[in-house]
C-alpha cells in the first residue's frame, strides 16, 4: 500500500503545548484537524491547522485564559493510558483544577457511566463505555453532573466548552466544539475535527443548551435535578442563527431540533459536491437526498467507519457512489499517521466547497447520522456558511481520502476557489453590481501596491492589473461573458474578494 506523500506530512501545522489563539482582527472562527491536512488545495492565505496528538494543549491554552465561567458538556474525559485504545493525554485537569483557584466558576455535565458492573478496578475501567475517570483528578469542589442512566435517556453525546459565556465581550467568549472526546485514542489515534468561535451571542446559546441539562442558570452553583431536562425531555431554548465575520451560522441540538431534517435541507442544497465523513452513518433518511443529489449530477465523495458498513445507508451508497466512498478500518502499515486500531469519529459535511456560485457550508459537531442520535441524544451541530472554512475542511477531508485511497486525487478546482466575501465594505468598495463593461473600484487601503483579479466561478484568472488608492478605478470588464465572477483585490497586507455579477 502507498504510504501518505510526504507532502501532506510536511504540510500539517501542529500547535505543541504554548499553542495560543489564532483569531485575528475579523476572523473568529477556527478549525483544526486531529490529522494530516492537504494544503495543495487550500485557497491562498487559507492553509488549514493540524493538531496531531496535541490537541488537548491548545484546549489547556484556551482554558488558561479563561477569567470567568467554564461549562462542559462533554461525553467522555479520560486521561489514563491503560484505556481500551491507549495513548496518552495531556493534563487538561491541571488548567481546570488552576482555572478554578484563580476563581474562575466551573459546571461540567457527562456521560452517566456505571462501571461497577464490570467488577470493579482495572478491568471495569477498560469495559466501561464512558468510565470518565478523568473526573477523579477534578477538584471535588468543581460541580459535576452525570446525565440519568433511567427513564428512557440515552446518552449525552456532546463536547463542548464554553469559556467566559456570560460576558457580553464579543472577544472574550469562547465556544470549543466538534467531535473529539478527552480520551487518548480520540487524541492520539483517531479522525476527528475540532471548531472554536469567539462569539458572545453562540456561547449565551449554548448556555441557554447547557443551564437546560444543568437545570439552573447560576454559574458555578451545583445543578437543580429536579428542573433539569435531557434527551426528548428538552425543549428549543436556543436561538438558530448568528453571522460571525459577516457570514451565518447555524447552531442546532439534539434531539429537541430534529437534526435529521437540517441535514437533509443541506444535503438538498449542494449544487456541484458534497464530501463527508461519518463514525455512525446509519439513519436511511439522511442518505436518500444523497443518492438524488447524485442523480442529478452532484459529485459526491464520502468516508464511513467500518462500523457502519452493516447498515441500510453503506448498501444505499455503495453503488452510486463506487470508488468514492471508502470505508476507514483503521488498518495498519500503509497509512502515515491512520492508525491501527483507529476510528474515523468525524461526523462532518461539506457542501460545495470549489463552488463560488453556491453556498459552501460545512456541517459538523457531535451528531452522528443514526436514529439515536435524532430522537433521543443530547448533541450539539453547526452548519457554518463560510467558503474559507469550506475550504480548511476541504483540505482535511483530501488528505484523509489520498491517504486511505491510497493515491486518489480528488478533481482539484479549489484554487482559488472558496474566497470569502469582503469583510470590511469600507475598505474596498466597487459599483455597480450587476455590471455592465465597467466596474467601478473605490479604495481606502494604505500603499501603493494594490493589485486586483477577476475569476470566473472556474477558478480562470480572467482579468488582472493595478489599482490606485487615490482615486475612483474603472476596470474593462467588457471582454468576459454575462455571468458571475470573484473580484480579488490584493494590498501588501491584506485580501479582500467579492462577487459580482457581468450582466
Amino acid at each position: 500500500m502507498k504510504k501518505l506523500t510526504t507532502l501532506l506530512v510536511a504540510a500539517c501545522i501542529c500547535i505543541g503545548v504554548n499553542a495560543q489563539s489564532l483569531f485575528g482582527p475579523g476572523h473568529h472562527i477556527i478549525c483544526y484537524s486531529t490529522h494530516p491536512v492537504d494544503t495543495t488545495v487550500a485557497r491562498p492565505h487559507n492553509n488549514a491547522h493540524a493538531l496531531i496528538r496535541v490537541a488537548p494543549d491548545t484546549l489547556i491554552s484556551y482554558i488558561n485564559r479563561a477569567k470567568y465561567t467554564i461549562d462542559i458538556a462533554l461525553y467522555d474525559y479520560v486521561e489514563d493510558s491503560l484505556w481500551y485504545e491507549g495513548g496518552y493525554v495531556p493534563p487538561i485537569h491541571i488548567a481546570i483544577n488552576n482555572a478554578y483557584k484563580r476563581g474562575v466558576k466551573i459546571r461540567w455535565i457527562h456521560n452517566y457511566s456505571d462501571t461497577s458492573k464490570y467488577g470493579g478496578g482495572a478491568n471495569a475501567f477498560k469495559n466501561a463505555i464512558t468510565p470518565n475517570y478523568g473526573l477523579d483528578s477534578i477538584n471535588p469542589a468543581i460541580p459535576t453532573l452525570p446525565s440519568p442512566s433511567s427513564g428512557g435517556y440515552t446518552i449525552m453525546h456532546n463536547k463542548f466548552v464554553v469559556i467566559d459565556g456570560t460576558t457580553s465581550d464579543p472577544n472574550a467568549a469562547i465556544v470549543w466544539t466538534g467531535c473529539m472526546n478527552w480520551e487518548p485514542g480520540q487524541v492520539d489515534k483517531d479522525i476527528n475535527n475540532i471548531i472554536i468561535f469567539q462569539d458572545s451571542a453562540l456561547a449565551h446559546n449554548y448556555l441557554k443548551e447547557f443551564n437546560q441539562m444543568w437545570g439552573d442558570t447560576v454559574e458555578g452553583g451545583v445543578p437543580n435535578t429536579i428542573n433539569s431536562r435531557f434527551g426528548a425531555a428538552k425543549k428549543v431554548v436556543a436561538a438558530h442563527n448568528f453571522y460571525i465575520d459577516g457570514h451565518q451560522v447555524e447552531l442546532w441540538f439534539s434531539p429537541e431540533d430534529t437534526m435529521s431534517n437540517h441535514i437533509i435541507s443541506t444535503e438538498n442544497k449542494a449544487k456541484s459536491e458534497i464530501d463527508f465523513e461519518m463514525f455512525t452513518f446509519t439513519l436511511s433518511a439522511d442518505d436518500a437526498p444523497i443518492k438524488s443529489a447524485i442523480s442529478r449530477g452532484v459529485k459526491v465523495y464520502g468516508m464511513m467507519d467500518q462500523s457502519s458498513i452493516t447498515y441500510t445507508p453503506y448498501s444505499d451508497l455503495s453503488g452510486p457512489m463506487g470508488a468514492n466512498l471508502l470505508v476507514y478500518s483503521g488498518a495498519g502499515t500503509g497509512y502515515t499517521s491512520y492508525l491501527s486500531n483507529s476510528i474515523c469519529h468525524s461526523k462532518y459535511m461539506i457542501v460545495d466547497p470549489c463552488d463560488m456560485a453556491a453556498d459552501p457550508m460545512v456541517l459538523t459537531g457531535s451528531h452522528n447520522w443514526s436514529s439515536g442520535a435524532n430522537t433521543n441524544n443530547d448533541e450539539n451541530s453547526v452548519i457554518v456558511h463560510d467558503s474559507s472554512i469550506a475550504n480548511q475542511y476541504y483540505q482535511a477531508f483530501h488528505s484523509d481520502f489520498y491517504a486511505v485511497s491510497e493515491g486518489t486525487i480528488l478533481k482539484q478546482t479549489c484554487i482559488p476557489m472558496g474566497i470569502n466575501e469582503v469583510r470590511n465594505i469600507d475598505e474596498v468598495t466597487f459599483y455597480p453590481n450587476p455590471a455592465g463593461n465597467n466596474l467601478k473600484v473605490l479604495l481606502n487601503i494604505p500603499g501603493n501596491n494594490v493589485q486586483y483579479r477577476v475569476y470566473n466561478v472556474m477558478g480562470q484568472e480572467l482579468l488582472s492589473g493595478k489599482l490606485n488608492a487615490e482615486y475612483v478605478n474603472t476596470i474593462d470588464i467588457s471582454s468576459i461573458t454575462s455571468g458571475m465572477y470573484v473580484l480579488v483585490v490584493n494590498s501588501d497586507a491584506k485580501e479582500f474578494t467579492s462577487k459580482f455579477i457581468k450582466q
